[in-house]
């Protein structure tokens, strides 16, 4: 099976076919090879970058609101303007943190508008993706057989290169460059595309630094944000390596008289007039349009955008709450129907190297009816040993157990009816606390404990017999978790749990697990996720009734085209998580963009990224259950299509459903 894989990869994969002869392919090789003959000094770049922008609104109806960091925007005047100065940290010339110090703008109460714009105004011209990880490089040698190239020379030494991509696809764009024959360096840039709802054009012109000679001297990002008859048009204009005249302490800050100071080149028109008629509408502020600002602003706040904030004295502390309303947060599988999700976060940093932070996930299925949470909190002592306390709770899973309702049902009891009664679920709460220390890059090492209570769903069948409708266990656990290649490679973990009496829990049992995982990135965004686990109960007393497995169980809350899909069963009925004292299984998923689907005219436009997965699993009375599935995702919605067999005969098909809308906003 995992030969099969890699060698469907392999035969995807994109190559590097050299598309010039003579002449012109001595100055194309120039250009791919700049980037390897100058590389970055340093393991981190640091630069200071101003940013100017105008944001004009074309066309807007009751949908804009709706639409995250939009809200702000979408009532009252149809123009904004703003500045930005940020202090901006670069790996590999790729965006890795941007500490905004000064934000200025016409935007009411200092709001921000589309805030992911801020990965387009720092392309990575020469990298294998030009925005982070979207968005594939002309540029780049694993890239090049997907665009068609031609060269013209203007001059001795300077040469149009004009490219085009092969196949229209939202991860592709099209453009020119001019180049300098000798070197190879490209001296400006412009190209457009489409991506994540934004149609978009750069210009960029390069720099002549030589520590920065791989990154733009000036930007121009020009987009059209279309939506349900919304369109927004905006331009930014930035400029890198400006000298900073404010102080490295000063974050977000909204002081006009700092910004003129830092200001590296006048204002357009269109900005001082923006900026004058902002200043005049603030001076005539009144008492009733604060108020209407404020009931708009508590809608915007907490119902369509994400609540964030910082607390503490120094703003150690932060916080982010997914919004009430958002599709994003509704997801469909079917056997649990429509789902939908909140997520809090927080995080409070005593020091460089001791933090908490918590992250609270909730799912409501509608078609179960049921509710599930998960709550984690660590506790970091040492972040640069990575020494934490980790205490999980959680509830909502199902699990069940033959033994506990055979036993009820096998009790000389007349006229009752056992098989009308649900006795076969029971609702599990549970407590989890990891310590965990890495001895080095390579090893490391985790003791905890397990706490769980598991109550009967239907208590009443419970109660006719005399049987006890709460079951409690308590083990101490252990993993030890291996490195072969570092924090790059394979992680390879070893599960031991032992069920001891304590108070009311009297459930001996012992549990192993074993489990190798490896996502294996390959270029142009090409992965191979493999998972290959396996785990059994070595010793179980007659009252251990549950078997419940750390590395084989059902996500409960599933995310959207990022979660645990790659190493997931879709179509598993639950109740086999629990019903078997061993069990094996392997998951491989080969992931790329313009794989399939990505290459067929118009639908493969907005396919961003494809999957193929095959899952094997082998427990008591499946020998084996397999799944085969495809999945693709887009702007819109990720979704996959998945078929099952059992014992060598046909299973069922089915499907998994996601938003994906306005992941990145």
């Amino acid at each position: 099976m995992l030969g099969c894989m890699l060698h469907i990869s392999q035969a995807i994969a994109f190559s590097y076919r050299h598309p010039f002869h003579g002449t012109d392919s001595i100055i194309f090789q120039r250009i791919i090879n700049y980037a390897q003959l100058h590389p970055q000094t340093g393991d981190t770049l640091h630069t200071n970058c101003y940013t100017s922008y105008h944001i004009k609104t074309d066309r807007r109806n009751v949908a804009l609101p709706l639409v995250p960091t939009m809200y702000a925007i979408s009532r009252g005047k149809r123009e904004f303007v703003g500045e930005t100065f940020s202090h901006v940290d670069l790996c590999n010339n790729t965006l890795v943190n941007v500490v905004t110090r000064l934000d200025v703008g016409t935007i009411p109460h200092n709001r921000k508008a589309m805030p992911s714009i801020i990965k387009y105004i720092h392309p990575n011209i020469y990298g294998v993706t030009l925005f982070n990880r979207d968005v594939l490089s002309p540029f780049h040698e694993y890239n090049t057989s997907l665009y068609r190239y031609s060269i013209t020379h203007l001059t001795d030494d300077r040469a149009e290169i004009v490219f085009m991509p092969k196949h229209f696809n939202t991860q592709l764009v099209s453009g020119r460059a001019i180049a300098d024959k000798t070197t190879g360096r490209l001296l400006t840039v412009k190209f457009e595309g489409e991506h994540d709802l934004l149609h978009f054009r750069v210009e960029a012109e390069m720099t002549q630094d030589s520590t920065y000679t791989l990154l733009p001297k000036v930007c121009d990002f020009t987009t059209t944000f279309r939506f349900i008859g919304n369109k927004i048009t905006s331009t930014f204009h930035t400029v890198f390596n400006v000298p900073s005249q404010c102080p490295d302490t000063l974050t977000d800050s909204h002081d006009m008289k700092m910004m003129e100071q830092v200001r590296p080149e006048k204002l357009s028109t269109v900005h001082c007039s923006l900026y004058d008629e902002h200043q005049r509408q603030s001076s005539q502020d009144t008492s009733s349009t604060r108020k209407d600002n404020g009931w708009w602003r508590l809608i915007e706040d907490h119902v369509v955008n994400k609540t964030r904030g910082n607390f503490g004295s120094d703003g150690q502390g932060s916080f982010k709450i997914s919004p009430i309303f958002n599709p994003l947060f509704l997801s469909y599988s079917q056997r649990k129907g429509i789902t939908y999700k909140l997520k809090l976060d927080a995080e409070y940093c005593f020091s460089e190297n001791h933090s908490i932070d918590m992250s609270f996930n909730a799912g409501y299925s509608f078609k179960q009816d049921r509710f599930y949470f998960k709550w984690p909190v660590k506790y970091t002592f040492n972040k640069k040993r990575n020494i934490y306390l980790r205490v999980e709770t959680g509830q909502g899973n199902r699990i069940t157990n033959a033994n506990i309702v055979e036993q009820v049902k096998h009790e000389q009891l007349d006229n009752i009816d056992w098989n009308s009664m649900n006795l076969d679920y029971f609702k599990d709460f549970y407590v989890k606390v990891t310590n965990n220390y890495d001895l080095s890059d390579y090893v490391s090492l985790q003791p905890g404990m397990s706490y769980h209570r598991r109550s009967a769903v239907d208590k009443t069948g419970f109660a006719v017999a005399g049987r006890p409708t709460k079951y409690y266990s308590f083990a101490p656990t252990l993993q030890l978790q291996y490195r072969p290649m570092g924090w790059h490679g394979p992680i390879i973990t070893a599960d031991y749990e032992r069920g001891v009496d304590v108070g009311n829990a009297h459930m001996n049992y012992e549990r192993v697990e074993m489990d190798l995982s490896w996502q294996k990135k390959y270029h142009s965004l090409q992965c191979l996720a493999l998972r290959l686990g396996g785990g059994c109960y070595t010793s179980k007393s007659k009252d251990s009734y549950f078997l419940d497995y750390a590395n084989f169980r059902e996500n409960n809350i599933p995310g959207g085209w990022n979660d645990d899909w790659a190493c997931d069963f879709q179509l598993l009925n639950s109740n086999w998580y629990n019903a078997s004292k061993y069990y094996v299984r392997t998951n491989v998923t080969y992931e790329s963009p313009l794989m399939l689907l990505a290459k067929l005219p118009w639908v493969g436009h907005i396919i961003e990224m494809e999957r193929i997965y095959m899952n094997t699993l082998f427990v008591e009375h499946l020998h084996p259950y397999v799944e085969y599935g495809y999945g693709f995702t887009n702007r819109f919605f990720s979704m996959g299509v998945f078929l099952s067999t059992r014992n060598s005969s046909f299973g069922e098909v089915g499907c998994r459903f996601a938003f994906e809308l306005f992941r990145n906003w």
